[in-house]
């Protein structure tokens, strides 16, 4: 039997929480809805493109719900994983402009 395909791991860096809070979870998911809905209002006031800060902010929140997932040894979910690798991938190639 063929051994099985291994993925890389991607590592998932521990971010901090905002200052005065615990690392919990639902906090941090709603940080994460709070980000996005920042870049869905942005995208409407600036005709569809966003400042690199409002994703940045979003892959912050990201970053720091996945790493909360990690730290509790839950999985983390296959939309959010490909998302966090997409906003990686997109907020890095800004960077060289």
């Amino acid at each position: 039997m063929p051994a099985p395909l291994s993925r890389p791991h991607v590592p998932v860096a521990p971010l901090l929480p905002p200052q005065g809070r615990a690392v919990d979870p639902q906090g941090l998911w709603n940080d994460l809805q709070e980000a996005r809905q920042a870049v869905v209002e942005e995208r409407r006031q600036s005709s569809g493109r966003t400042r690199n800060d409002a994703r940045d902010q979003v892959l912050a929140a990201l970053e720091a719900y996945a790493s909360s997932l990690t730290a509790m040894h839950r999985p983390i979910p296959y939309a959010l994983r490909d998302e966090l690798s997409l906003l990686r991938l997109t907020c890095r190639a800004d960077r060289r402009y």
